[in-house]
C-alpha cells in the first residue's frame, strides 16, 4: 500500500492553451527556462471502473479500477484499489493498492483481505461486479527532479464514457504527484506552472465524475423504461430549462462546525469547507457561465475574509496579509451587485407587463448596461489566472499547518462558544449602532447614505452563517428569524439600488418619462416602509446566542 499525494488542477481551454500540442509545448518550457531535470513519456491509458449494480463498493468508500497502458507497442494492465482518503483544496491523500493483471477485467482476491470488512463474501463479489464507466486519455508525463524530491507531472487529454451514453465529458487536466521526497516541492513546482497555465483547483478526482455520469446514465435509462413522456409539457419545460432567476446574497452556507472543536480547528474546518465550496463553485461556472454562480463565487469569498477576521489572532501576520488579496477579487467581481440589480429587475419587467412599468427604451439601455457587466471570458480569465491560485494555494498551505506557531493566548485559553458569542455580540452592536444613526431615507436622490449601509448589514449575516451551526439546540425559528429580518433589510436596499439604475438609465433621455417617475415613486415608498419596518423588527429582537 502507498499514500498518494498529489495536487489536481484542470486547465481552462482558450487560444494559448487548446490543443494538447500547445500545453505540452509550454511545460516544455517553463521546465526548461527554469533548468529543472526531468526525463518524458507519453502513453495512452484506459481506466474500467467497477461496482455491483447497487454500488456495494461506493458505499464503501473503495474504489475499484482496472488501467491498460499502450506505451510504444507495448500494453500492460493494472487493477487499483483506492480506499477513503481526503480532499482539501485541490490536494488529494488517499490509500491506493496496485498488483498487475493479464488484462482489465479486475480479480479481486487478489488484493489483501485487510481491505474488506470482515466476513465479506468476496466470490460472490466477484460475480456481482459490472463495468459503470471508463476514463480514456493520453497521459504526457514528466518525472521531475526538484528541491532533493521526485514528483511526477501528468498532463491527461482525453474523456469520460458510459456504454451506450453519448455524453462524454473532457478531461483536460493536469496532476503532480508526490514520489519521493518532501511535499513542498509540490507547491513549489505548481506556482511555476501558475505562470504560464490558465489552472484551476480540481476538487472532483476523474473517478468522481465518472460515477456521476454513470449515474445520470442510469436515470436516462429508469426513466425511458418506466415513464411515457408528454412531448408537449417536455416541450414547454424546455423552453424554461436555461432560465437562471438571479439570487441575492443570503450565505446560507452551514459551516461544519461543532462544540466540541477547539477556535483554531474551527478556523481550519470553516476555511477548509469554504474553499471547497468555491472550487466546486468555479467548476460550475466554467460548466454553465451564469451570474447566479458568480454572485454565490463573491459570497464565498467574503465568507473567507470574514473568518481570517474573525479568527485573526490565530493567524501569524503574513497568514493576515491574506485579507487584502481576497478583497482585490471581491472587488473585481464587484460588478455582480449592479448586474444582479438589472437582471432582476428586468426579469420582474418581462413576468408583469403592466401600465405601471418603464418603457422599452428604458430597458433597452439596461440590457446593453448589463451586457458590459457580463463578461464571461474576462470573469474566467480571473478566476484561472496566477494570483488566483496563489491565493488558493497560501489557503491551502494555511489549512495543512499543524499549528500556529506563536498562538494566541487568550484563544487558546477560550471554549469555541466563548469566542463565538463574543464574536457574534461585537458584530450585532455594531450593527444596531450604525442601523440607529441611520436617518430614514426621504427620496431616491438621498440614497448614498443606505447603499454604504449594507456594509454594516453584511458582517452580522457573516458572522451568523460561520458560527449558528453551535447553536441548534436553540429555537430554529429564533436563529432563522433573527438573520431573515437583516436579510430583508439588505435586500431592500439591494432593492433600492436597482430603483437607482433604473432612474440613472432614464435620465440619459431628453424627455421625461413621467409614468415612469410615478412608478419608481410608488416602488420607493412601497420599499422603504418595509425596510424600516424589518429594521426596527431586527433590532428589537433578542440575539438568539445569549
Amino acid at each position: 500500500m502507498v499514500t498518494e499525494i498529489e495536487l489536481k488542477y484542470s486547465l481552462l481551454k482558450n487560444e494559448k492553451q487548446a490543443t494538447m500540442k500547445q500545453v505540452k509545448a509550454l511545460i516544455d518550457l517553463l521546465l526548461n527556462s527554469h533548468d529543472i531535470d526531468y526525463s518524458y513519456q507519453q502513453k495512452y491509458l484506459t481506466n474500467c471502473y467497477f461496482d455491483t449494480p447497487d454500488l456495494t463498493l461506493r458505499q464503501h468508500r473503495i474504489a475499484l479500477r482496472s488501467r491498460g497502458t499502450k506505451l510504444n507497442n507495448a500494453e500492460s494492465f493494472e487493477q487499483t484499489i483506492k480506499t477513503s482518503g481526503r480532499v482539501i483544496a485541490g490536494l488529494h491523500q488517499r490509500p491506493e493498492y496496485n498488483i498487475d493483471i493479464k488484462n482489465n477485467e479486475p480479480i479481486i482476491s487478489l488484493f489483501p483481505k485487510s481491505i474488506w470488512q470482515e466476513g465479506a463474501d468476496l466470490k460472490q463479489l466477484q460475480q456481482d461486479i459490472i463495468e459503470l464507466f471508463s476514463t480514456n486519455f493520453t497521459r504526457h508525463t514528466w518525472l521531475i527532479t526538484l528541491e532533493g524530491a521526485q514528483v511526477e507531472l501528468a498532463f491527461d487529454s482525453g474523456n469520460i464514457a458510459c456504454k451506450d451514453f453519448d455524453r462524454k465529458p473532457s478531461i483536460y487536466e493536469i496532476e503532480l504527484e508526490l514520489v519521493k521526497g518532501d511535499s513542498n516541492a509540490l507547491f513549489s513546482l505548481i506556482q511555476i506552472l501558475f505562470s504560464q497555465l490558465a489552472l484551476r483547483p480540481g476538487q472532483l478526482t476523474k473517478a468522481a465524475r465518472g460515477y456521476a455520469l454513470s449515474h445520470q446514465h442510469q436515470r436516462q435509462v429508469s426513466s425511458a423504461k418506466s415513464q411515457s413522456i408528454d412531448y408537449k409539457e417536455a416541450s414547454i419545460k424546455s423552453n424554461f430549462a436555461g432560465k437562471s432567476h438571479v439570487v441575492e446574497q443570503d450565505f446560507s452556507f452551514s459551516m461544519p462546525l461543532h462544540k466540541e472543536m477547539s477556535v483554531d480547528e474551527a478556523f481550519k474546518a470553516g476555511i477548509g469547507y469554504c474553499v471547497t465550496q468555491l472550487q466546486l463553485k468555479i467548476d460550475c461556472y466554467v460548466e454553465e457561465p451564469t451570474l447566479n454562480t458568480l454572485i454565490k463565487i463573491s459570497e464565498i469569498l467574503l465568507l473567507i475574509r470574514h473568518g481570517l477576521c474573525l479568527f485573526s489572532s490565530s493567524l501569524s501576520d503574513e497568514e493576515a496579509k491574506l485579507s487584502s488579496e481576497l478583497s482585490y477579487f471581491i472587488q473585481a467581481i464587484q460588478w455582480v451587485d449592479n448586474a444582479r440589480c438589472i437582471d432582476t429587475f428586468i426579469d420582474k419587467h418581462n413576468q408583469n407587463q403592466t401600465e405601471n412599468v418603464p418603457t422599452n427604451k428604458i430597458i433597452s439601455k439596461l440590457e446593453s448596461i448589463y451586457k458590459h457587466y457580463f463578461c464571461q471570458s474576462e470573469a474566467l480569465a480571473l478566476l484561472h489566472s496566477e494570483r488566483f491560485n496563489n491565493l488558493q494555494l497560501a489557503l491551502l498551505v494555511i489549512l495543512l499547518r499543524e499549528k500556529n506557531s506563536q498562538p494566541d493566548r487568550l484563544t487558546s485559553e477560550q471554549t469555541l462558544i466563548d469566542f463565538a458569542c463574543a464574536r457574534l455580540t461585537q458584530s450585532s452592536k455594531l450593527l444596531s449602532h450604525e442601523s440607529e444613526n441611520l436617518s430614514p431615507l426621504e427620496n431616491l436622490s438621498s440614497h448614498e447614505s443606505f447603499f454604504n449601509a449594507q456594509n454594516s448589514f453584511i458582517p452580522v449575516l457573516l458572522t451568523t452563517s460561520w458560527f449558528s451551526p453551535l447553536f441548534l439546540e436553540h429555537e430554529s425559528n429564533v436563529r432563522e428569524n433573527y438573520s431573515r429580518l437583516w436579510l430583508n433589510v439588505k435586500l431592500c436596499i439591494a432593492e433600492l439600488q436597482s430603483l437607482d439604475l433604473v432612474k440613472q438609465a432614464s435620465e440619459e433621455f431628453v424627455a421625461p418619462d413621467l409614468q415612469l417617475l410615478d412608478w419608481l415613486e410608488v416602488e420607493f415608498e412601497n420599499l422603504t416602509a418595509t425596510l424600516e419596518q424589518s429594521k426596527n423588527r431586527a433590532l428589537s429582537m433578542k440575539p438568539y446566542w445569549c
